[in-house]
């Protein structure tokens, strides 16, 4: 008979998975994305004012990062089932902060939507499986309390993204922001690697070649790619033609 304090799929019952110390870098990585998402948001009215954009270039900047969090967050979520959940935050991580130190080395403010699309995509990969850890990992007499500790934490970021993001865009400009960003992923991806336990995939129906073929043939997995291709295209071209780069005011 099963006991009703047994310990969910993928959890080994007394793992050392079941601490604290392993749920608070997932805490981290909400706050990263959330964090991310709203301090550049908050600074985009400023920049299309002094870019001369316009308020469709605007809402395109605003959407994108949301956008590619809308697309891809199934796909990643997928890709978390078949691999297991800690590669895929991982690796989100590594790109939300490989991203980020791009635009800085670029040092063109007008590349913001593209660098803004590919931390979005980085986020839909580490989001999900952040929060599918949190389930995994945690007790499951606190699992409530976990959830509502990483939702926390994430509320925390998009709270203080606005108000940390206009101080760092008024210190030092957008680069300051997006090397600030990079700085706050590579930690918390290194806390992640070095605390939270790897978590084993779970069952799943094992698929062939021709299965994996199909798959990357299907309009569920073609469509995303294409429309995330042609907007980094478009954001690429839009943001050449949006003027000098912008500067920190003096």
């Amino acid at each position: 008979m099963t006991s009703p304090h047994s310990s969910s799929p993928g959890r080994a019952p007394g793992s050392p998975g079941t601490g604290r110390r392993t749920i608070t870098p997932l805490y981290a990585a909400g706050f990263v994305t959330a964090f991310g998402a709203h301090s550049i948001a908050a600074n985009l009215g400023a920049y299309a004012h002094n870019e001369h954009a316009s308020l469709l270039v605007l809402g395109v900047l605003l959407a994108v990062y949301d956008g590619a969090e809308v697309v891809l967050k199934p796909v990643f979520g997928a890709l978390t089932d078949r691999i297991g959940p800690r590669p895929v935050l991982l690796g989100g991580l590594i790109a939300f902060a490989a991203f980020s130190a791009a635009f800085v080395i670029a040092g063109n403010p007008a590349l913001v939507g593209a660098a803004r699309l590919g931390q979005g995509a980085a986020a839909a990969a580490f989001s999900p499986a952040a929060g599918t850890l949190v389930a995994r990992l945690a007790p499951a007499q606190r699992q409530g309390r976990a959830f509502g500790g990483y939702g926390m934490w994430k509320s925390l970021g998009y709270a203080g993204g606005p108000l940390l993001g206009g101080t760092l865009v008024t210190v030092g400009g957008f680069t300051t922001l997006f090397a600030t960003l990079c700085v706050l992923a590579l930690p918390v991806a290194v806390w992640a690697a070095v605390t939270v336990p790897a978590a084993a995939p779970l069952p799943r129906t094992r698929q062939t070649v021709a299965d994996l073929a199909r798959g990357l043939g299907s309009p569920g997995f073609l469509v995303p790619t294409v429309c995330l291709a042609a907007t980094a295209a478009a954001l690429s071209g839009l943001g050449s033609r949006c003027g000098p780069p912008l500067q920190p005011p003096s």
